[in-house]
Parts: C-alpha cells; sequence; structure tokens
C-alpha cells in the first residue's frame, strides 16, 4: 500500500518551482512574505507532496486538487522558514468554484503574520513572486522531502480566470534574473504581486504545462484569490 501511494503522489498534479535554466541555482533562502510558505504532507504516511501558505493564526491556504481527495485527519503542514513544527490540519473547507482551499490547524502557527490579499486585476507585464517546495532545478532534479526555491516573473495575462506566467529567454528585457516557473509538487504555493503597498497574495500554485523538462516559453498557472477575499476573510474570521 504505501508504494502504491508513493507512486499516486509521484503522477498526482502537484507542482514546484523552476529556475531559469541557464542560472547556475535559484533563491533557496525563505524572507519576508515566503517564511510563511509551507510543506503539505498526505496520508497516514505522512508523505510530503504539495505546498501552502500560512495566513496568520489557524489558518493556512492551499490548493483545492492538492487537498480534496484526503480527510482533514490524513493531512499535516509544516513551516520551516517559521520552525520545525509540524500542525495536524482539523478541517478543511472550500469555496463554491475556484483551485483554492483553507485549512484550518489544531493550532496557531508561531510566527505568522496576516498576509495581505489582492484585490485588483493582474495586468500583463506587472511583476510577481514565486516560491514553493519539491521537485526543483533545470531539469526537474528531485529534492527528497521539499526544499525551498524563490524567483521572480512577470504576468502574461489572465487565462480561464487563472493568472499565467511562462519562462521568458534570457535576451528579453522584461526576463527577471532569478526568473522562475511551475513544476511537480508546488500546488498550493502562492503568487505575490508587487503593488504599491508591497507584496500581496494574489494567486495559489494550479497548473504547469512544463512538467519535469521546462523549455523557454512554457506556461504555470494560478488560480486567482482576488475573486475569493470576501470568502478567506469570512473564513479566517471565523473563531
Amino acid at each position: 500500500m504505501k508504494s502504491l501511494l508513493f507512486f499516486f503522489l509521484l503522477i498526482a498534479p502537484l507542482h514546484a518551482i523552476v529556475w531559469r535554466a541557464d542560472l547556475k541555482a535559484a533563491p533557496t533562502k525563505q524572507k519576508g512574505e515566503m517564511k510563511q510558505v509551507g510543506k503539505v504532507f498526505y496520508s497516514p504516511f505522512k508523505v510530503f507532496g504539495g505546498s501552502c501558505l500560512a495566513l496568520g493564526g489557524k489558518w493556512v491556504l492551499t490548493s483545492r486538487h492538492g487537498t480534496d481527495q484526503w480527510k482533514p485527519s490524513f493531512l499535516t503542514v509544516e513551516f520551516p522558514g517559521l520552525g520545525k513544527k509540524r500542525y495536524k490540519v482539523e478541517k478543511v473547507v472550500f469555496p463554491k468554484k475556484g483551485d483554492i482551499a483553507l485549512m484550518k490547524l489544531e493550532k496557531k502557527v508561531s510566527g505568522a503574520k496576516a498576509v495581505a490579499l489582492f484585490t485588483g486585476k493582474a495586468t500583463k507585464g506587472q511583476r510577481v513572486w514565486i516560491g514553493g517546495f519539491g521537485v526543483s532545478g533545470p531539469m526537474g532534479s528531485v529534492k527528497p522531502g521539499g526544499k525551498f526555491h524563490s524567483g521572480h516573473n512577470r504576468v502574461d495575462g489572465i487565462r480561464g480566470g487563472k493568472i499565467s506566467i511562462s519562462l521568458g529567454k534570457p535576451e528579453d528585457k522584461m526576463t527577471e534574473k532569478d526568473e522562475a516557473i511551475l513544476t511537480l509538487f508546488d500546488s498550493g504555493s502562492p503568487l505575490f504581486i508587487e503593488a504599491k503597498d508591497g507584496w500581496q497574495l494574489a494567486g495559489v500554485a494550479s497548473t504547469a504545462s512544463n512538467g519535469r523538462d521546462p523549455k523557454y516559453g512554457d506556461r504555470g498557472s494560478y488560480a486567482r484569490t482576488a475573486g475569493s477575499v470576501k470568502w478567506i476573510k469570512k473564513v479566517v474570521g471565523e473563531k
């Protein structure tokens, strides 16, 4: 059974950060808002398979498709940027639509602060900051147990209600020096948009088209959180 579970997690649509192929390494230090990015563990065996973001208090944001097939008691999370403590999930709730989910933990996440939520509409060329755990590297090399990586990118546009980003060519003026995109095992990780008031949460990692072997132009998409801000605030505000 355990081997079957590992196989399932390997083929499940959970994604992670890949950095541009011409970079020797990707940023691995968790800082700022990225300190609150965590790992999600599935099943009674506590197998790593996705990412999440602590919103402050007991609430954690992640993807719907990474959590809707599991009982809350089969889910645990941890936040390496905030310490080594692992938290049990008490319940999982979903909005009417969208690839996002909120997990309520049994205890408050130590050190987690309230996250600023983006309420506008992402526009093409807007700078974003992404980060998560999982399979990483120019060719998707495996980092057992998940290793944090982060980077920046630019919004391509809104496609199917999701924020789209892609890898650019090194010579393009808009290409970020630490440009990153999604690949395996990072579903549920955040996309922050650079706003006037700083970095604001605008999306949750949902799908990627590049798999394990990224090439320039491959695309990743994030479920927009702007349309769910009222729902998020209402749920997180519950006692």
